[in-house]
């Protein structure tokens, strides 16, 4: 087997941040070689192959492996395909990200990528200080998901240090912060989220300091630990939403396919709900950005499920609905039991008032998602009726009707 791993230089951050295993695919050795004693200089271990039927022999030995930089196209074989493989890896105790780059990349690489559920795509030349700040990205992205999977086992070996887990959460936490406090310096985030946003770090540093004993004795309760891990993952998405819009390339979608494949996929890491979708007769179509727009109805869906709704029910309406400014798709959320009629809403479940993240981070998910719609052009309410039903109401700017 044709694999070299470069020794990690002492990495230039602090001394809680884990070390970060990272295989580099491509079939230009020269270049692989280059990357990788850049990222190990950067603190990074790195492991080199050069085809695909290497990296997928180091993927099964190494679980380690958080991270792949794989290039599009290898010789004789496909990389975007191992990128696709990778993505579908169920067992989220293994999670892992991919980030795919590129001499000349085509558009539908491009949206490949996107679909296979990349991390980030980088063209050919790049910066060093680029490509490790994607890799960094991405790890936390992979932690994150080990993190918050169903049931968390030992490290091979020995058990997880809880202490270095705190400090590692803690330090992405006040990461976060300083970029959303950027944000807030520059006008870029409205003046509720402010409030919202010091709540929730304030929430995570306490659940931080209960979860996590310092001294590092004993094994941190689980669910705490998931709590924090999800929370401080959702605060840096949130940071990120409030960033400058890097818009990619917008095609035409059928969104009646694309909303049933992300409910199914968020359905399955929900066994304990009911899920229900509403079809429509027409096939609705619209103009978006995919992986945006499927991020957008993941936050949806995860909003949902965080709702204190009476029941486990939860379904899902698509529909076209007139407006001043037009006809509209629709996709309506609901958490509860959905009698087939709205109802009249009782008051917001999250409001725009400052303070009106009492819930904490169960809120996180939606305005993360009402942000990135925006983006798109779209818009995100909420509303809390007197039955308890809870209803996200998703309206995106309609292409056609078919």
């Amino acid at each position: 087997m044709n694999a070299m791993e470069v020794a990690s230089a002492p990495a230039p951050c602090s001394a809680a941040q884990p070390q970060r295993h990272v295989l580099v695919v491509d079939d230009e050795q020269d270049l692989a070689k280059q990357l990788a004693h850049g990222l190990s200089i950067m603190g990074f271990t790195v492991v080199v192959v050069f085809s695909a039927t290497e990296a997928r022999l180091q993927l099964a030995a190494r679980p380690d492996i958080e991270v792949v930089i794989t290039d599009v196209r290898l010789s004789g074989e496909d990389g975007l395909a191992l990128a696709e493989e990778i993505s579908r890896e169920t067992d989220e105790r293994r999670a892992r990200e991919v980030v795919v780059i590129s001499g000349n990349a085509s558009s539908e690489d491009t949206a490949r990528a996107e679909r296979a559920g990349a991390s980030d795509f980088l063209t050919k030349p790049f910066r060093l200080h680029d490509i490790a700040k994607a890799v960094e990205v991405a790890a936390n992205r992979a932690e994150a998901r080990r993190l918050r999977a169903p049931k968390l086992h030992q490290a091979a070996d020995g058990p997880l240090d809880s202490a270095v887990t705190r400090e590692t959460l803690l330090a992405r936490l006040e990461q976060a912060n300083a970029e959303l406090t950027l944000q807030i310096a520059s006008g870029a985030v409205p003046h509720d989220v402010v409030q919202c946003a010091f709540d929730v770090s304030q929430w995570l540093k306490a659940l931080g300091a209960a979860t996590f004993p310092v001294s590092g004795a004993g094994e941190a309760p689980l669910q705490g630990w998931r709590d924090m891990a999800d929370g401080v993952a959702r605060f840096e998405e949130l940071a990120r939403a409030f960033g400058p819009a890097a818009s990619g390339p917008r095609s035409s979608l059928q969104l009646n396919s694309l909303a049933t494949e992300v409910l199914n996929r968020v359905a399955q890491s929900h066994p304990e709900c009911a899920w229900r979708i509403v079809p429509t007769s027409p096939v609705i179509f619209v103009l978006a950005e995919r992986a945006r727009l499927e991020r957008i109805l993941e936050l949806c869906l995860e909003a949902v499920l965080s709702c204190p709704a009476q029941s486990n029910e939860r379904s899902m309406r698509l529909s076209t609905v007139g407006g001043a400014d037009g006809e509209r798709a629709c996709i309506t959320f609901l958490a509860g039991p959905d009698a087939g009629e709205d109802e009249p809403p009782e008051a917001p479940l999250w409001g725009d008032e400052s303070g009106a993240f009492a819930q904490g981070v169960a809120a996180l998910p939606f305005f993360s998602a009402r942000r990135l719609a925006k983006l798109e052009g779209a818009a995100l309410s909420n509303s809390l009726a007197p039955s308890g039903l809870v209803t996200l109401r998703l309206s995106l700017p309609l292409q056609r009707v078919k």
